[in-house]
């Protein structure tokens, strides 16, 4: 499979297991879509011909990346604030 298909993909599985509501599977989720940021910059530097799927990787993988580490990030804030709290 090229390394921007397979960007994509990972990207938009990583955005679909960001609605899950476990955190070790979204943290999982926000693993494999730094892997998809990753392919996508690899198969850019190979063939520049490749820029628009390229891009659609990148961006699907960020998107990714932002949705599975949000609700850990919030949930460890509130933990958080709720322990000093008392």
């Amino acid at each position: 499979m090229r390394k921007d298909i397979a960007s994509i993909v990972i990207g938009v599985a990583a955005m679909a297991v960001s609605f899950c509501p476990f955190i070790p599977i979204q943290l999982i989720g926000a693993v494999a879509a730094v892997v998809g940021f990753r392919l996508a910059r690899e198969a850019r530097r190979e063939d520049y011909r490749r820029d628009l799927t390229c891009s659609i990787g990148t961006v699907a993988s960020i998107a990714g990346v932002v949705l599975c580490l949000l609700t850990p990030v919030v949930y460890l804030v509130g933990q958080i604030i709720l322990l000093a709290a008392g």
